[in-house]
């Protein structure tokens, strides 16, 4: 089988090339890409740190870099859970919030202009297959068990 012919590389290869414009767009605007989607996954009630990485495939040094950026920049603050003192909940700022705003819109912006130029039949069929796709990927063994059956 052709690398080109794997579902990964055109995974691979359609969000570095997705990514590279949402950084690029970020920037015009004045927002790390990177801070793009912790503001887009930040809940008006506060959302624990640890959630937000598997939300978004962030590492969690990544993700903590990242968050100690946005608190020194003021887009966010972290406050203690007030049930459970070890967690960390993050809120955004004023500031925040009108970087939300930002992000918001260009993540539309994409989504819409893609939506145009493949038809919304179309985008509404790969976004099924791909929800499809991570059902699957939810449950790792159902794939791996297949493939050990294969092999054996």
């Amino acid at each position: 089988m052709k690398p080109n012919e794997t579902i990964d590389f055109h995974l691979r290869w359609g969000w570095t090339k997705l990514s590279r414009l949402y950084a690029s767009e970020a920037d015009r605007r004045g927002i790390p890409f990177s801070y793009v989607f912790i503001l887009l996954h930040t809940e008006r009630a506060g959302t624990p740190s640890t959630q937000l990485g598997p939300k978004m495939g962030m590492e969690p040094t990544s993700l903590s870099r990242s968050l100690r950026s946005m608190e020194s920049i003021g887009l966010i603050e972290r406050i203690p859970d007030p049930t459970d003192g070890r967690v960390m909940r993050v809120f955004l700022t004023k500031q925040g919030i009108t970087a939300r705003r930002q992000a918001r819109d260009l993540v539309i912006t994409v989504n819409n202009r893609l939506r145009e130029l493949l038809g919304s039949e179309s985008v509404t069929r790969l976004l099924e297959e791909m929800k499809r796709l991570n059902e699957i990927l939810d449950h790792p063994e159902d794939l791996l068990q297949n493939i050990q059956k294969q092999t054996q």
